[in-house]
């Protein structure tokens, strides 16, 4: 998708639509929030990435890992606060929502935290929301490069299917409304985060669903995908409940 090049004030560093600027001014207002369960494996390398990629504030929220995840994130620098509401990944982004909304910040990304994201990927996500152009954008790895191991044809096609019919219902085509990649305007975030009740991995859905139906401006950026680093969490028993979860807010 071509980001359309907006009139920016100087002092922000997307003004002259270069990542390299971008990277080395960083992001002041705003926060990275990394959903975390056992990724000891994997959280050095993507708070790493993270910085590099210029984002300062960087929130780990764990869901109780039982591994060595919060002090692997907490040596990195990043800020770790364990999660609030219960068990599971949607607990897990809401926690980070509600942090977010009481602190001076302005814009909300979030990634996977099992470095199948890649967290410079975000930058023109970033760069949609500054621009106007949208409250709400998703990482469609759909129509990103994607490594050959990263997503085989069950999730591409589960994901696909379930983004094409989730998209039709508001007349909009979408293809990876499941993503891991996410970036909220302050005023999104105060218009979803009341509305979020899922605990687990619908989560996703569930955000996007609500966005749309909240009149948001949402929209969708090409990025990569990696294979993960450490053991998934989604099983196939999830894929299912996913696929509840989708058809529930087709016919809400």
């Amino acid at each position: 998708m071509m980001l359309v090049a907006l009139m920016a004030k100087d002092t922000d560093p997307l003004a002259d639509g270069n990542n390299h600027n971008l990277n080395q001014k960083g992001f002041p207002k705003t926060l990275l929030m990394l959903p975390t369960l056992n990724e000891a494996d994997a959280i050095q390398t993507l708070v790493r990435e993270a910085k590099g990629s210029g984002f300062k504030n960087i929130l780990v929220v764990d869901g109780y890992s039982t591994d060595r995840t919060r002090e692997v994130a907490e040596a990195e620098g990043a800020e770790v606060v364990l999660q609030e509401f219960g068990k599971g990944k949607g607990c897990g982004v809401r926690t980070g929502m509600k942090l977010f909304l009481e602190r001076d910040i302005d814009l909300l990304c979030m990634l996977d935290a099992d470095v199948t994201n890649i967290p410079s990927h975000l930058l023109e996500m970033v760069r949609a929301t500054r621009q106007g152009r949208a409250d709400v954008v998703l990482g469609s790895r759909i129509r990103g490069k994607r490594d050959p191991e990263a997503m085989n044809a069950l999730t591409f096609a589960s994901n696909l299917t379930v983004s094409l019919v989730l998209g039709a219902k508001f007349k909009r085509l979408f293809t990876d409304v499941q993503t891991g990649y996410w970036a909220f305007t302050k005023a999104a975030v105060q218009k979803i985060y009341p509305l979020l009740h899922s605990t687990g991995f619908e989560i996703e859905i569930e955000i996007f669903v609500t966005a749309l139906k909240a009149k948001l401006k949402v929209c969708e950026v090409p990025v990569g995908f990696r294979v993960r680093t450490g053991t998934s969490k989604f099983s196939f028993r999830q894929r299912f409940r996913n696929l509840y979860y989708a058809m529930k807010y087709l016919v809400s």
